[in-house]
């Protein structure tokens, strides 16, 4: 029965409820402080796409909402870096004219373990951002300076 195989499949690939109540969880209490906190630092509304599809790893529902999930792997180096390049008017205005949107997402295949600037592009404008999830959380620096040192040369 092939159709129970693919609807199979699709189940397993899917977040459990658990997950998805976490998922909304975190979106609900977490990410609207996080994204102001990632606007600030850039002094400007920059669009920030989190793409919930592959962040929230399948077995991790109880962490998703843990610092250690997003917010010491992604979301601190990228204030760090982006209040980095802001901190003066020649920064701030290569943000606003340089910086179009910052998408974060996961990808198992290309996302390096350490080398954090692999898990870097800028094209157009637009920043990507692919670092595993609640990995190595207290490299908080090392994130910080893949990211400034891709910013200033790019912006």
């Amino acid at each position: 029965l092939p159709g129970r195989a693919a609807r199979a499949q699709d189940a397993a690939s899917r977040p459990n409820l658990a997950e998805r109540r976490a998922i909304e969880a975190y979106l609900r209490d977490r990410w609207p402080a996080q994204l102001q906190a990632i606007r600030a630092a850039a002094r400007f509304p920059v669009v920030v796409e989190l793409d919930r599809d592959t962040l929230f790893l399948p077995g991790q529902a109880e962490a998703y909402g843990s610092d250690d999930y997003l917010g010491k792997v992604v979301v601190q180096p990228l204030v760090r870096a982006l209040t980095r390049i802001a901190a003066d008017e020649a920064g701030r205005e290569a943000l606003r004219n340089g910086l179009s949107s910052i998408s974060i997402a996961y990808d198992e295949a290309t996302a390096p373990a350490s080398n954090y600037a692999a898990g870097l592009s800028f094209e157009d404008g637009a920043l990507s951002i692919n670092w595993k999830p609640y990995s190595n959380v207290d490299d908080i620096s090392p994130r910080t300076e893949a990211l400034v040192s891709l910013l200033e040369k790019e912006l």
